[in-house]
């Protein structure tokens, strides 16, 4: 019976997680995929097939590359071997990208299942099976970890690594076996091969030790340690044996972190850790997370000190990324599985019985929100996407020798006017700008309203990722933009749609990629003659 309510609901998480599973992939349109870190998790795919076992990638850890490179050879051992012959232009490459770009979904969806079962395990092992129920079926719905477990990205199968960790630390509490002490830094280390920032998780199992009824020697902190660099190095040799590559790209992500990426969205959010407090509501709720914050209180001074490894671990991961001057929402990852164990404290920690009856209420509030809200996000994952209509209207409107006018090179948030719409970084590479492809002439006007009333283009498109914020030179361009040309309306994306859009402020920068808004602009002469021809 335990196992079929667990199978109960890792089948609810598995459904989430397979509806629209195919959202934004490559196909004959668009070269990449919608998301734009998903081409970065194919790296190490690539170098094998080039026979390379260097992924050439040191921004994060190498071992979901290295997992992704398996599951091609795995799912796709054709278009693997012919990698190695392909020539720049040719449809080798395309073929692959389309094809590992599925596989390397197929790794983050395994590993956010198995997360799943190992906050059942956690919950479960402090409160009882039923607790361990109620936490995975939290993590099962939430919207952070049921959108992103569609991405090819290291965030999910990080938190899979950290939660983990965190598993173990919880049994060397009361355990504090060399199996235990061993797997815990085992975790720690692939935490960290993920995801550099994962490897704080090692605090978890060190705070453990520090609490253990019958705690070890001072051999037990040195094995913890010792097994976490080793799997590190194991899984990702390439960040020791290509040190100077590795201490570049490293040295670049630690400046990036430090000074943002974003002038305007810092200046609109100075403060970090209210950012991520916000963003939450999204994430997970606000009666969750309350519940969970509450549940920590309370099971603390319970004196429970399994949950002290969880706790520390939490309160010390949200304060580096609220420190840090990059905002993503997906940054909150590593802290789904400690809130989500702690909402399993309702059905077994909390007393009297009375206060157990509120907190249940208040969480069965919260997985609603959170159904309604992952439900959300998976209908614009689906059939529609802003981008391809888009492409369909300016693909029946515009004549085969008109221009497109765009703010920036194409990328994964504009309509896929051109086959190569990886951006600045890919349309220059040798390699894929030999796939340029446009389907109309594009002209990249930027921000400069006196080259836009210079070139005129016959349609110019944006999106809500090309504007700023409020400034006179936006303003500028605007003015030009509406002296010369009509709006065509885009049907909303969902952050300007969704039922709590109120509550919070701004979503985060990676909410809005499966959805992003799109304004079309023609000229209006041209617009004059496609109302006449309607």
């Amino acid at each position: 019976m335990p196992f079929l309510a667990i199978a109960g609901v890792i089948a609810l998480a598995a459904a989430l997680r397979l509806y629209a599973f195919t959202w934004g992939l490559p196909d004959e349109t668009h070269m990449f995929s919608y998301h734009p870190d998903e081409f970065h998790s194919l790296r190490g795919a690539l170098s094998l097939a080039m026979g390379d076992p260097n992924p050439h990638f040191f921004n994060y850890g190498s071992l979901y590359l290295y997992l992704v490179a398996i599951a091609a050879m795995i799912g796709s051992p054709g278009v693997f071997a012919s990698v190695a012959g392909a020539t720049a232009g040719g449809p080798e490459l395309p073929a692959a990208i389309q094809a590992w770009t599925l596989d390397a979904r197929v790794v983050t969806l395994i590993l956010s299942l198995a997360t799943v079962y190992v906050v059942y395990l956690i919950a479960a092992r402090i409160w009882g099976h039923r607790a361990g129920l109620l936490a995975a079926g939290a993590l099962a719905v939430m919207p952070l970890h049921v959108v992103h477990s569609h991405y090819a990205t290291v965030d999910v199968p990080g938190a899979f690594f950290v939660a983990l960790a965190l598993y173990f630390a919880v049994r060397i509490v009361d355990q504090p076996t060399g199996r235990n002490l061993i797997w815990a830094g085992v975790a720690s280390g692939l935490a960290a091969s993920v995801k550099y920032s994962g490897g704080l998780v090692i605090v978890a199992p060190l705070v453990a030790w520090m609490l253990a009824d019958a705690r070890p020697r001072w051999q037990a902190p040195v094995i913890i340690i010792a097994c976490a660099a080793a799997a590190f190095v194991v899984t990702s040799p390439y960040t020791i044996l290509d040190g100077g590559n590795a201490w570049r790209d490293m040295s670049f992500e630690m400046a990036h972190m430090r000074t943002g990426d974003d002038v305007a969205a810092l200046a609109r959010d100075p403060n970090g850790w209210w950012f991520h407090l916000a963003q939450l509501h999204l994430a997970l709720t606000w009666p969750l997370l309350a519940v969970a914050i509450w549940g920590a209180v309370a099971g603390l001074r319970a004196r429970r000190r399994e949950l002290v490894p969880l706790v520390v671990f939490g309160v010390l991961a949200f304060a580096v990324i609220g420190s840090a001057s990059v905002r993503y929402a997906r940054y909150e990852m590593a802290l789904l599985p400690v809130v989500a164990a702690l909402v399993g404290w309702t059905l077994a920690g909390s007393k009297p019985v009375k206060l157990r009856t509120v907190a249940l209420v208040v969480v069965v509030i919260g997985l609603g929100m959170c159904l309604h809200t992952s439900r959300q996000f998976l209908v614009r994952m689906g059939p529609f996407d802003s981008r391809d209509y888009a492409m369909r209207t300016l693909a029946r409107v515009l004549p085969a020798d008109a221009t497109i006018g765009l703010l920036s090179e194409p990328w994964f948030y504009h309509p896929p006017i051109d086959y190569c719409n990886g951006g600045t970084a890919l349309r220059s590479n040798p390699i894929w700008g030999a796939y340029k492809r446009p389907m109309r002439e594009i002209v990249v006007i930027g921000l400069d309203a006196d080259k836009l009333s210079r070139v005129l283009p016959d349609a110019l498109v944006y999106t809500d990722y090309d504007v700023p914020g409020p400034g006179e030179k936006w303003d500028r361009f605007r003015e030009a933009l509406d002296l010369r040309y009509r709006i065509v309306t885009v049907p909303e994306s969902f952050m300007q749609t969704h039922p709590w859009r109120d509550l919070w402020p701004q979503p985060a920068h990676d909410w809005r990629y499966m959805n992003p808004g799109i304004v079309l602009c023609l000229r209006d002469d041209l617009a004059e003659a496609v109302s006449h021809d309607d």
